[in-house]
């Protein structure tokens, strides 16, 4: 069953369309994985599902479903109640998207009670709680800790763990692994596959890396100049791929030979 469903979306800004006609569904419990080189317009369509193409960005046509409501009908007002509880983000650099002068603690914590009412010690509990569940030690240091003092292996980790407190049906990903080395990645990797485990999540990765998308996702979107190539079974897409330009992107992908 569908829980995110994309028909016939056009996304622009300030007048130029940026995305054309883009169809697709995201299952209950599926990873989506979308792959194009950069500017093909993947971020702009996931950030379209959180009504988050600022200032400029528009849904020129098409509807984006979730559950039963369009996005981009909805009111700020109504965004706010999904965003978070409903709708969860990671960013390429979740270490940007935090207060350098508050601790970690502090600032989910107002993050959770801009939508429920919680207490600190309720807040530290589930919190723990959470982390434990997807592989943190030290918990506790964490919460205390101010962004700048945890590397950005760990801020990004920190990233996966926010967007899961208030248990998301939906969490999106953009390029949640470009910036980290490749021991930090298979952690994030790892993290994000357990969290689907445990909650039954689903997820979009928007990325370039083609093993961590070919790692991850059930199925793969191949988009190029705001459009969609070729869209299928994750194996089937990287491993045999029809189009030519996907047999292309798959031609530059690194091999490491003995």
């Amino acid at each position: 069953m569908s829980i995110l469903r994309y028909e016939n979306v056009d996304i622009s800004y300030n007048g130029n369309t940026v995305v054309k006609d883009i169809n697709f569904k995201l299952d209950e419990g599926e990873i989506l994985g979308i792959v194009g080189e950069s500017g093909s317009g993947k971020t702009t369509v996931i950030k379209a599902a959180m009504n988050l193409l600022g200032k400029g960005g528009l849904v020129t046509r098409g509807d984006i479903w979730f559950k039963d409501m369009d996005i981009p009908d909805l009111s700020d007002k109504q965004m706010r109640k999904i965003n978070g509880p409903e709708i969860g983000m990671i960013f390429q650099n979740s270490g940007s998207a935090f207060c350098p002068i508050r601790t970690v603690g502090d600032q989910l914590y107002e993050a959770m009670r801009a939508h429920e009412k919680i207490s600190k010690e309720d807040f530290r509990i589930k919190a723990t709680e959470l982390f434990e569940k997807i592989g943190f030690n030290d918990v506790q240091i964490i919460l205390k800790s101010y962004p700048f003092e945890l590397s950005g292996g760990m801020q990004q980790r920190v990233g996966v763990a926010a967007a899961m407190l208030m248990n998301p049906k939906v969490l999106l990903a953009d390029e949640p692994t470009s910036a980290l080395d490749v021991s930090i990645q298979k952690l994030v990797i790892d993290e994000m596959l357990k969290v689907r485990e445990l909650f039954g999540t689903s997820m979009i990765i928007v990325g370039h890396n083609i093993g961590v998308i070919g790692a991850m996702a059930d199925n793969v979107i191949v988009m190029k100049d705001g459009q969609i190539i070729e869209y299928g079974a994750g194996d089937e897409v990287l491993n045999s791929p029809k189009e030519e330009y996907t047999k292309k992107l798959m031609s530059a992908v690194p091999r490491l030979k003995r």
